[in-house]
């Protein structure tokens, strides 16, 4: 080891350069297995994971739904599969109270047996009661890790205090633990009532909670399986009404958590594996020509009595000295990098905030890094120690430039590197791509100099579906309306390309009524007078809403759009139909004449085809959840603090949550697409670099110790053009080979980004095309120039020094 280190530092700028090639290949998958890590392997904060199930609604016609109170009352009790069944539905929820500002806060409705199911421990104190889900008893809380440590100081003293939720006192009972933030990066947890309207029959079609199960001890997903579609045809003779062609299937919770993610992120794993192989082959041509220069050395101590096998560990022992330093450079450069990737990382990967180099990503980084030193170190290695004194003496001053088979070996490699450079480049350039096709995209409504806020209106104080809900937001906006530099001010209850949305059941009034299970099912979108125009939705037909269009009988409107009136009424005219949903807010069931057609509007997200919607004046819901829309002339987030300080002075215990532009929320939905695609096109510009590097090593090498030959030939007459075309050709050669190895493997490996492109074949010709043009370029500017600067050498000189 002693004498490895002393090799090495005798020679620094072979050792600095080899250190930083290795930083960077070790610190790039260093940083990604880190996001893998954290993302699939960590364990997860549910005790056994792979007993838990999520039980899912299947209609007849595609898709999938959460279950009514009533349907997951009945599974629960008819099941045999389950050791226990809990439900949950994610909510925002106000807190209020002297601890801080009114804030907003995504919080989940759990049952009482929500923590036990899914075999979660709180940090402090306890979960849920089994009666704390009753009515008269649900005023308790159990508080999320980061909640607790921003808002209460992370004050062990909190069980018990009494904090204000939704304008009503709640006790917290619990706090749970930093890596528990299930679903959907909860921040509290408050019980599900079971009174009201939860258990009235008429409302089993009002499917809102996800059901999660704990298989019993041996039983198997498709034992379950087969139990709950047993549970799903007993409800559909039971209930025909809301429950026809209405299936059960069951889900792996760890499927459904990481899933969609899996794919991209083992794709990302295989390109910095790539990366690292090019750092190999890279690695292993310097010590080749290393070795070149050593032949002598290496010869003399083979006749003084060293063996093979002690030359072999000599020079494997520097290999590792270099991977374990350029190991340590790495994790360094990584720490660096993963701020970079978490902070440009989107919100919808699971555990990404909790990415870290702890000891598992060490190991694995040692690890690799003893891998890389036996991959690189090998060949040159195993070349080394076969030199023989008499050919060593005779040819260290004959420029041979090493044995044939160590030119073979080098050949080899340049080839290997410049195939996986077109592999990780095909793959950036599909990515690339599609990124561009998602942009490309029209969402069927304008998003610029537009600021939305989310507002909800605490039942306590504005009861649901109550006039006061009515008159706090149509004085809201009437003041926003007058504030400078507004153009357009309106509400919705779901925003454009964030998947949230209403389904319900939809007749057509003068037709009859349809078989149960055979409903049309539309969108329905809750919407208040500005708010098309606010997003500049255009009408194609008929008209917009206005303030006339309200809740009793006369003025009962709604819209379509274009998607509705294609599907539901195919070349009719959909204008003065009366029609009828299935949702009911307290002021009787949605509906009325259809007053105009509007444009399609991509609602479930960027990659989603238009679905039916019809669009329904506020006033026939009088939700106290909505989503304020602004219009400004100028720049939207400098006239926040002004929209603020109007819902202020009508409530000033009310949260403001959600301040964005609609422009940042058009850059949400593509931000996943956008992350994989930076990251391969950013592996893929490394790996040209030292693919390129490479190809000018190898190249300079050779050149180096060619010069007798190439004095020779030019001083028997041959041109400088003929010396640059002889070495260019038999470079252009490997590269050549290397290419269609290349694109033979690209297109292989483009089966694993066919979840990942959007309007883009995996096999697109101008793609492929590309990247064997610029590397073709890169392997000809690599290969000229140092054949160029042999040319310059006098054949006189050149024979001379030889």
């Amino acid at each position: 080891m002693r004498q490895a280190i002393r090799k090495l530092i005798q020679n620094p700028a072979f050792t600095l350069i080899c250190v930083l090639t290795l930083a960077l290949g070790l610190g790039a998958n260093t940083a990604i297995f880190s996001v893998v890590n954290a993302v699939l392997l960590r364990p997860f904060a549910m005790a056994d994971i792979d007993q838990l199930v999520h039980v899912q609604h299947t209609p007849r016609r595609g898709g999938t739904l959460p279950s009514s109170a009533l349907d997951f009352r009945d599974i629960q009790s008819q099941n045999h599969s389950f050791s226990g069944l809990a439900a949950v539905s994610s909510t925002d929820i106000s807190l209020t109270g002297p601890e801080g500002e009114p804030e907003r806060l995504l919080g989940a409705r759990i049952t009482a047996d929500f923590f036990r199911v899914l075999g979660v421990q709180p940090l402090l104190g306890r979960g849920l009661l089994p009666d704390e889900d009753q009515p008269g008893k649900s005023q308790v809380v159990v508080l999320g890790h980061t909640l607790w440590q921003r808002r209460f100081s992370g004050d062990p003293q909190v069980v018990g205090r009494t904090i204000t939720l939704e304008g009503t006192p709640h006790t917290v009972v619990g706090v749970a633990r930093r890596e528990f933030d299930f679903p959907n990066k909860a921040q509290l947890w408050v019980p599900v009532t079971w009174e009201g309207d939860l258990l009235n029959p008429e409302n089993r079609g009002s499917h809102w909670l996800n059901v999660y199960g704990r298989l019993k001890p041996g039983m198997t997903l498709a034992q379950a399986s087969q139990d709950v579609s047993a549970i799903a045809r007993e409800l559909e003779q039971q209930h025909p009404k809301s429950n026809t062609d209405l299936g059960l299937r069951l889900i792996p919770l760890r499927e459904e958590l990481v899933g969609q993610v899996q794919p991209a992120l083992l794709v990302l794993i295989g390109a910095v594996g790539m990366v690292l192989l090019i750092t190999c082959a890279n690695l292993a041509n310097l010590l080749l020509a290393r070795g070149v220069s050593r032949e002598g050395e290496i010869s003399v101590r083979l006749a003084l009595g060293a063996g093979r096998g002690r030359i072999i560990r000599q020079l494997l022992t520097e290999s590792v000295v270099l991977a374990l330093v350029g190991a340590a450079a790495g994790v360094m450069l990584a720490r660096w990098g993963l701020d970079l990737l978490v902070g440009m990382g989107p919100g919808d990967i699971p555990r990404l905030e909790q990415v870290a180099i702890d000891g598992p990503v060490l190991a694995f980084t040692t690890a690799l890094a003893l891998l890389v030193a036996l991959l690189f170190g090998l060949i040159p290695a195993l070349q080394g120690s076969k030199v023989g004194l008499d050919r060593a003496l005779r040819e260290s001053g004959a420029g041979a430039g090493g044995s044939l088979r160590g030119r073979h070996a080098r050949a080899g490699l340049v080839v290997a590197e410049t195939a996986l450079a077109v592999v990780l480049l095909v793959s950036a350039g599909l990515l690339l791509k599609s990124f561009l096709k998602l942009q490309q995209v029209d969402p069927g409504f304008k998003t610029d100099r537009v600021l939305t806020l989310d507002l909800a209106l605490p039942e306590s104080r504005y009861p649901w579906g109550s006039p006061a809900v009515q008159s706090f937001y149509d004085t809201l906006l009437e003041r926003v309306r007058h504030l400078p530099g507004v153009q357009h001010a309106g509400l919705a209850i779901h925003l454009p390309l964030t998947g949230s949305a209403m389904a319900s059941p939809l007749q057509d009034l003068a037709r009859p009524p349809p078989v149960p299970g055979q409903e049309a099912i539309v969108n329905v979108r809750l919407v208040t007078e500005g708010y098309l125009e606010t997003l500049r939705i255009p009408v194609h037909r008929g008209r917009a809403l206005t303030s006339q269009d309200g809740a009793v009988e006369g003025t009962r409107a709604v819209l379509i759009n274009e998607e509705a009136a294609r599907r539901l009424w195919p070349g009719e005219d959909p204008l003065g139909r009366r029609v009828e949903l299935g949702v009911d807010f307290g002021n009787g069931r949605f509906g009325g004449e259809i007053v105009g057609v509007v444009g399609n509007v991509l609602h479930g997200g960027i990659k989603h085809r238009p679905t039916t919607e019809v669009y329904v004046p506020f006033a026939q819901a009088r939700a106290n959840a909505m989503k304020l829309t602004v219009l400004t002339d100028s720049e939207p987030l400098a006239l926040a603090a002004l929209v603020r300080r109007e819902v202020q002075a009508l409530d000033k215990d009310l949260p403001v949550a959600n301040v964005r532009t609609m422009d940042s929320v058009l850059a949400q939905s593509v931000a996943q697409p956008r992350f994989y695609m930076v990251l391969v096109a950013s592996f893929s510009l490394l790996a040209l670099a030292l693919a390129t590097l490479g190809i000018y090593g190898v190249v300079a090498h050779s050149v180096s110790h060619r010069t007798r030959e190439f004095g020779i030939r030019m001083a028997l007459g041959a041109g400088r053009l003929d010396v640059v075309r002889l070495v260019v050709r038999q470079y252009l050669r490997l590269a050549g080979i290397g290419l269609l190895l290349g694109t033979v493997l690209a297109f292989v490996a483009s089966q694993l980004l066919r979840n990942m492109l959007f309007g883009v074949e995996r096999t697109d010709v101008l793609t492929y095309v590309a990247v064997a043009t610029t590397l073709g370029l890169v392997a000809l500017l690599a290969s000229l120039v140092p054949a160029w600067r042999a040319t310059r050498l006098d054949p006189v000189v050149a024979l001379r020094n030889e």
